[in-house]
């Protein structure tokens, strides 16, 4: 018998009220704008992209001949923020940016449980390393000055991670052994949310674990950059309106509740992440690995990372204590860290 996706439906209700009925709703619910557009693009092989970004141009006639589910797809994209909603989504994002690599520490932790706790969609250590590099590439795009603006880079690459879990969730159901009955749809509305409470309830808890004090507006300005990010990713309306700090960390922690627990295939997948991630950190891989296992203990908790099957050590003691002192370091040296998330990313997809 395969096994549900909404597991403690009484004890999530009894806990987290309506949002488990959301996510029990959201199961079969995708994006059926983009599961068109690919459908559509799918004929055209490796030149869909440049298709979709023709027809991302302005202008109504830069494209003429675009698929009807394209054009569709471009014609519902959100509208642009208010000026207003621009000035507190830049601050959000600078205020992360500063951080440095310490952000992208704890949103990989997160991807790790988000991976973990899904339905499996990769086996492979590449497919894992790959999807690993293109997360990277896309944070860092998306978290440039004026990434979300529309033509910009990470705004382009916000639109391409949308159209390939299109394509992604194409390629599951036409496999067959997708039991859609038991798990909803690959990459549901749901999983979209959860992904959304990781960058951004979970971040900047694990943000503020680490020492960074980010002001109130700075953080409201974070929901705010993240709000409209999701909208481009193809989160529903119904979605959006909850991501704010009120509901994604309950969300995050529901999502974690209700889903199958990780099975030996998966902590051997989570492991082997991690280890790709230590041999392309430019230090010594066995320290990188040891710092990142305590890292992943000590941001995501003892019962998370004990269900991702990371062993524990000294470093999760450690990291605390070590950590938040130094923190204002990381601020200062945001750019050689940068830096060295970029060549990490690169190595990854070169691997």
């Amino acid at each position: 018998m395969t096994m549900s996706r909404f597991l403690n439906g009484a004890e999530a209700s009894r806990q987290y009220g309506v949002l488990a009925g959301h996510c029990a709703a959201s199961l079969m619910w995708a994006d059926p704008l983009a599961d068109a557009a690919a459908g559509a693009l799918q004929p055209l092989g490796e030149s869909w992209w440049p298709m979709v970004l023709k027809a991302l141009e302005p202008g109504a006639g830069a494209l003429p001949d675009a698929p009807p589910a394209l054009a569709a797809l471009i014609a519902a994209l959100p509208p642009e923020p208010t000026a207003e909603e621009w000035e507190a989504l830049e601050a959000g994002r600078a205020a992360i940016a500063r951080t440095g690599n310490s952000a992208s520490l704890v949103v990989q932790c997160a991807l790790l449980a988000i991976d973990a706790w899904a339905p499996p969609m990769t086996t492979s250590p590449q497919q894992a390393s790959r999807q690993l590099s293109e997360t990277g590439d896309w944070w860092l795009k998306l978290h440039a000055p004026g990434g979300l603006r529309r033509g910009a880079d990470g705004y382009k690459a916000t639109l391409r991670v949308r159209l390939t879990n299109a394509f992604r969730r194409r390629a599951v159901r036409e496999t067959g052994t997708w039991d859609r009955r038991a798990w909803g749809e690959p990459i549901n509305q749901g999983d979209l949310f959860a992904q959304i409470s990781a960058f951004t309830a979970v971040l900047l808890d694990g943000l503020h674990r680490m020492g960074y004090r980010l002001t109130q507006a700075e953080k409201d300005g974070y929901y705010v950059f993240w709000r409209y990010a999701a909208a481009v990713l193809g989160l529903h309306k119904t979605w959006l309106g909850m991501i704010d700090a009120e509901r994604c960390g309950p969300f995050w922690k529901m999502w974690l509740l209700v889903n199958p627990p990780p099975n030996a295939q998966a902590q051997a997948q989570a492991n082997r992440t991690l280890d790709a991630f230590a041999r392309t950190g430019g230090g010594a891989a066995f320290l990188d690995r040891v710092l990142l296992s305590g890292m992943t203990h000590w941001l995501l908790g003892r019962d998370v990372a004990q269900g991702l099957g990371v062993p524990n050590g000294p470093m999760t003691y450690l990291l605390p204590a070590i950590y938040p002192p130094t923190s204002y370091l990381a601020q200062r040296l945001g750019g050689s860290r940068e830096r060295r998330l970029t060549r990490t990313v690169a190595a990854l997809a070169r691997s």
